[in-house]
């Protein structure tokens, strides 16, 4: 999930901060409005990845071999509010900020529309299959590992243990593929 230079690294990490971002607003929203809870732990991989992205030269926010998005701006808002939210939480008092659901809603909704970009692109790119007609199985079963992981984090219940069990037999799999292929 480091590489976000490629289109399901890409889609995979928008998803992650959409996800966040709707739980951050589901929190703000509820009875007892609340920063949500292991807020810290969910958003400091999420804040070092927008900071990569910040990092790197202007226009390559989102990148691959066949399309690019660049929203700087939206990383930047994206960042501030979960460095805003993980300091309130880290503090003696924490306190709401203000209008933190209608920041959150808006901010998700534009991380379905770069992931909808990222998507669509992706669909009407030329792939290794358009090439070739077969792709080989490494990237076959590299594909459907990014797809489970994709799913997992979607899931209700992505702390299932029935999760990590397919996704080690998968790295099993690909472990005695490798060893066929050497």
């Amino acid at each position: 999930m480091d590489n976000w230079n490629s289109q399901s690294g890409d889609i995979e990490s928008v998803d992650q901060v959409y996800q966040l971002l709707l739980e951050i607003a589901r929190s703000s929203l509820s009875d007892i409005p609340r920063i949500p809870e292991n807020i810290t732990l969910k958003s400091l991989p999420l804040i070092q990845k927008l900071q990569s992205i910040q990092q790197r030269p202007q226009g390559q926010a989102f990148k691959s071999d066949s399309f690019s998005v660049n929203d700087l701006e939206w990383v930047s808002q994206v960042r501030h509010l979960l460095e805003e939210l993980t300091g309130e939480s880290l503090s003696e008092r924490p306190k709401m900020p203000e209008n933190l659901a209608g920041r959150a809603l808006s901010l998700a909704d534009k991380a379905q529309s770069i992931k909808e970009n990222i998507e669509e692109n992706a669909a009407h790119s030329p792939t290794d299959e358009d090439e070739n007609s077969l792709q080989s199985p490494d990237s076959l079963l590299n594909l459907l590992h990014q797809s489970l992981k994709t799913q997992r984090a979607k899931s209700y219940k992505p702390d299932a243990p029935e999760w990590q069990q397919v996704l080690t037999l998968l790295d099993v799999v690909q472990s005695i593929y490798k060893q066929i292929q050497s």
